[in-house]
């Protein structure tokens, strides 16, 4: 998953639609979309800061995400000792379902 596609599910999980989060956060929305139909780590610091800030997540979880999306496995590869069916099922699921998954599994 692309740290922009993170930010959307966030944002999703959190019950806003992209133009009520940019108003939340005081950025055009036209700007939020370019960040996010784009690239995050070409936008300003400012920008990042306000989204991390509101979604409270740090900039480290985004870098971290970035470094894990370019070093994963292709996806044909199956992970070790996860039933199959249930994969199937996982990756079936919308975005905003799968970070929600995720952040409730996490270990922190």
């Amino acid at each position: 998953m692309s740290r922009e596609d993170y930010i959307k599910a966030l944002i999703k999980s959190h019950g806003y639609t992209m133009k009520d989060f940019a108003k939340i956060i005081n950025m055009p929305y036209t700007t939020l979309l370019s960040i996010l139909n784009g690239s995050i780590g070409g936008a300003a610091m400012d920008n990042v800061l306000k989204i991390c800030g509101a979604l409270n997540i740090r900039i480290e979880e985004l870098n971290n995400l970035a470094a894990n999306v370019e070093t994963e496995k292709p996806a044909a590869q199956e992970p070790a000792g996860i039933d199959p069916q249930l994969l199937k099922l996982l990756q079936k699921l919308p975005v905003e379902k799968q970070v929600a998954l995720k952040l409730l599994l996490a270990d922190k």
